[in-house]
């Protein structure tokens, strides 16, 4: 499934699932290296980031007052290219202007709502499926922003994936759970519920083969079995068809 992004017709937007883009309605916007950082660390916090913070993150190894006259380039670069419509900067803190949409607020308020028992359309489930900046850069901020949404995302795609089953679609199912298994392929849940949507369909061959290719692995790299709930599904399985 492919990541939706979050433009609006008027609007500004700024997405980072699977990659950064910005823009405005149907216009994207190209940026240098440099300001795209910039939007890409404010992007990643909801609430904005201190501006101190920003030229620590962005310049590490330059002195302060360095850091934040380059900051103040930068800002002055977005602020030209923007017409003053993306950010909104203080004296002491930079944050996204109000109204500017981003893809990753949107998939993780998404994902909180699955966890909390909603289920969207399929259409609008696709960005659980957008790995954060694919193609990095991968910074510690970044790397800690994409732990925390491939965790969201993974639980959200297992409750989809659990719905979808308990409603009949076992193929529905298993593109969610393999969606799933792609963020953690040591996760069991993913890997119980494809076996579970193979026995839907009487496909004990390919469920086996699931459990005993996911077996290998976890006792090769981290010793330790699949859990009992998981052996489990083809007795149940068998009872069911007798």
């Amino acid at each position: 499934m492919a990541a939706q992004g979050t433009e609006r017709p008027d609007g500004w937007y700024l997405n980072v699932l699977p990659t950064f883009r910005v823009g405005r309605g149907a216009a994207e916007l190209r940026l240098p290296t440099g300001p795209a950082a910039l939007l890409v660390a404010v992007a990643l916090e909801a609430d904005g980031v201190g501006r101190r913070s920003l030229q620590r993150r962005l310049w590490p190894g330059q002195p302060p007052e360095a850091a934040a006259r380059r900051l103040r380039q930068f800002l002055w670069r977005v602020r030209r290219e923007t017409g003053g419509g993306l950010l909104d900067v203080t004296a002491d803190k930079v944050a996204l202007a109000p109204g500017v949409s981003v893809d990753l607020h949107a998939g993780t308020e998404l994902a909180r709502r699955v966890i909390a028992g909603e289920w969207p359309a399929p259409a609008d489930a696709a960005v659980l499926s957008a790995r954060l900046l694919e193609d990095g850069p991968d910074d510690p901020a970044v790397l800690t922003a994409r732990e925390r949404w491939d965790r969201r995302r993974l639980l959200a795609l297992e409750r989809l994936a659990e719905h979808r089953l308990e409603r009949g679609d076992p193929l529905g199912a298993l593109d969610l759970a393999g969606a799933a298994a792609e963020i953690d392929e040591f996760a069991e849940a993913p890997q119980r519920i494809m076996a579970a949507a193979h026995l839907a369909r009487n496909d004990g061959a390919s469920a086996r083969r699931l459990y005993h290719r996911y077996r290998r692995r976890v006792t090769h790299e981290l010793s330790v079995e699949p859990s009992p709930a998981f052996r489990d599904l083809f007795r149940e399985h068998s009872v069911g068809r007798r």
